[in-house]
């Protein structure tokens, strides 16, 4: 009986020469050899029907035990890659990616053919920021932080855990963090709630997403603050939510307008303590107005309450969700932007109806946010020790916010129109009509890019077009005796 045919590949041998193992690596050593022939397999230069050498061989070659070397052809043989014949040693078998096949690096086809609809418009959104930039809006000082007091709280939280911190953690969040979080919103805000109607999110922007599908579906009209936060349209176009601009004066959004523009919408989101980024607060007739329409149309209204905590002076503006009588209200908070941007921790308090079924949503999605944090967290409150942070970081927010004023009024007075705000970590300053007829904010943007300090334009806050021309500063991060000489550097750059 006539032998069949050996292919070329048949008769190949493999050799290992030129693979260096990592020992310092993270990777197990048998894992670097797999890897490594995993992906020759794949790209081809292993075709099949090659032969190994033997395990020893292979092992002399890159300086290792024979164990690692059979324990890395076992994960092969278990995936398919290789196949041991009688008398044939053991050889690359058959596999999809076959010499001809695109490898599995390839790059994926362009956003068009595989991308949905809403998401190719959600990537599309023009967008410049610097998150490194001293006057990066929202971005607050972690050099003053209590890390010290954090890491022992981590350690003591960790030293002995209970099972229901590793295991059985609810989508509600730690209760021991929801009930210190209803505390320190009544501490803080003087917002009353109880434990159940808290649910810890994975802060304010994760909060807001699960609650877009949780109430929307695709084509459903929201209000939106025009200018307004960005970053919240975002999670509504990602909901497939249908955006309707509403524009914001000195009293904060102008309800009457929204009603004319959208009278049956089914969210409206707002910020209105301390209106992003324009920095106005909602007056009380405008809320009256806002929360009776929304009971009258069954529509949800989420208050975005961001950096309320840094009020600078005046009394502390009450909140929307206060003044909620009928549970249309979803207030949304975060500790990421009071201690640390990494701490992904926020907070939303709403009706114990709608925390029963966010929490079953929940459930089904993400399960619940990151708990390695909470206990810790919840200690941390229980403590005192955010309140005596926020006392200290507000006086020196005040601080940065004077120094900021008066660099401003100093270097460009004639071409920024800037005013104080009560709270939060930025100032919007607008153009002047001299200012704004020489160039638009987008190309001052650019240029203080090009002076090394970043600030971004008012206009990218727009979702139609800017009526108002200006820069959104930021000074959480910008010690006060570097506000002068840097905005100097921009003031050079605005005016040549």
């Amino acid at each position: 009986m006539a032998r069949p045919a050996r292919t070329a590949a048949a008769g190949r041998r493999m050799s290992m020469a030129g693979m260096l193992l990592d020992r310092g690596a993270d990777m197990p050593l048998y894992q670097q050899v797999a890897a490594h022939l995993r992906q020759r397999i794949l790209e081809g230069s292993l075709p099949a029907g090659t032969r190994l050498a033997g395990s020893r061989e292979i092992a002399g070659e890159l300086g290792c035990s024979r164990a690692i070397v059979l324990a890395a052809c076992d994960l092969l043989y278990a995936e398919g890659y290789l196949l041991s014949t009688p008398r044939g040693g053991v050889r690359v078998a058959e596999i999809a990616h076959a010499p001809g096949a695109a490898p599995p690096s390839e790059e994926p086809p362009p956003d068009g053919e595989w991308l949905s609809d809403r998401w190719r418009s959600l990537l599309a959104t023009d967008y410049v920021f610097e998150p490194g930039s001293p006057f990066s809006p929202g971005t607050p000082d972690i050099a003053e932080f209590p890390f010290e007091i954090w890491a022992r709280l981590l350690r003591q939280s960790w030293h002995n855990p209970l099972r229901s911190a590793c295991i059985d953690m609810s989508p509600l969040g730690w209760q021991p963090l929801r009930e210190a979080t209803a505390e320190f919103l009544g501490a803080v805000r003087g917002l009353l709630c109880r434990p159940e109607e808290v649910v810890i999110t994975p802060a304010s922007s994760g909060a807001l997403d699960l609650c877009c599908r949780m109430l929307l579906d695709p084509g459903d009209e929201v209000w939106v603050e025009e200018p307004g936060f960005i970053e919240a349209r975002w999670s509504l176009k990602a909901a497939g939510a249908k955006l309707v601009p509403v524009p914001v004066d000195e009293k904060g959004l102008i309800v009457a307008e929204g009603i004319r523009r959208a009278p049956r919408a089914k969210l409206v989101v707002v910020t209105p303590s301390h209106q992003f980024p324009l920095g106005v607060s909602m007056g009380l007739e405008r809320r009256l107005e806002l929360l009776e329409w929304a009971r009258e149309n069954g529509a949800w209204i989420i208050e975005d309450d961001y950096n309320s905590e840094f009020r600078h002076r005046d009394s502390m503006v009450a909140s929307l969700k206060s003044l909620d009588r009928h549970g249309r209200v979803v207030y949304l908070g975060t500790f990421s932007k009071v201690m640390m941007p990494s701490l992904r921790l926020g907070y939303l308090v709403a009706s114990a109806r709608f925390v029963e079924a966010f929490g079953k949503g929940r459930a089904r999605i993400d399960v619940h946010s990151a708990g390695t944090a909470q206990p810790a967290l919840a200690e941390f409150l229980n403590q005192g020790h955010l309140l005596r942070y926020l006392r200290r970081m507000r006086k020196l927010y005040a601080e940065r916010q004077q120094a900021v004023l008066h660099a401003l009024r100093t270097l460009l007075p004639d071409e920024l129109e800037v005013a104080p705000t009560a709270a939060g970590l930025h100032l919007t300053a607008l153009f002047t009509p001299a200012m704004a007829a020489r160039m638009s904010d987008r190309e001052a943007s650019a240029r203080t890019r090009r002076s090394g300090n970043f600030i971004q334009p008012l206009s990218q806050c727009y979702l139609g077009e800017p009526d108002r021309q200006g820069l959104i500063i930021g000074y959480g991060r910008l010690d006060a005796a570097e506000a002068m000489p840097r905005l100097a550097t921009v003031a050079q750059h605005l005016k040549g």
